[in-house]
């Protein structure tokens, strides 16, 4: 369910950008969204631009719902916020890569947020598992002095 959501985040933020980096923005999210889902774009660094825009606030979106929800753990078994936060963006990082390099591929073929939606569910695996595997999984709480050995 968080990445569902996270999909639309990242969609809606990629068509946003892209119109209001556009020539002639029109500011409209619906026009946009059909705009950029039917019209191949002519500059791909714009794609890129507005893919890296809509990876920072949708990345955002997914950390913290991950976090109170899909990924919960008790306080003394998981990093410190700022850490998993840190984590979180460094395995996304990996997602971004995808991401970018499957929009750069089907930029030749199809219309930007076609090649965007289709490189969010490619990156996605490769966050999922990573994300899975270092930023939420449960740690052993340091041991105190008390501790028996």
């Amino acid at each position: 369910m968080v990445g569902l959501t996270g999909v639309v985040v990242n969609l809606v933020v990629f068509a946003f950008t892209l119109d209001a980096i556009s020539p002639s923005p029109t500011f409209n999210l619906v026009q946009s969204l059909l705009h950029f889902a039917s019209t191949r774009t002519v500059n791909p660094v714009d794609d890129f631009v507005a893919s890296a825009a809509a990876f920072v606030v949708a990345t955002l979106w997914n950390f913290l719902f991950n976090s109170l929800w899909t990924f919960r753990t008790s306080t003394g078994h998981r990093h410190p916020f700022s850490h998993r936060l840190g984590l979180y963006y460094g395995v996304s990082l990996g997602s971004l890569a995808v991401n970018e390099a499957v929009l750069y591929a089907l930029g030749f073929f199809v219309p930007p947020l076609i090649g965007q939606a289709v490189g969010i569910i490619a990156g996605s695996v490769v966050g999922f598992a990573g994300n899975y595997r270092v930023t939420f999984a449960e740690i052993r709480p340091e041991p105190t002095p008390d501790d028996p050995p």
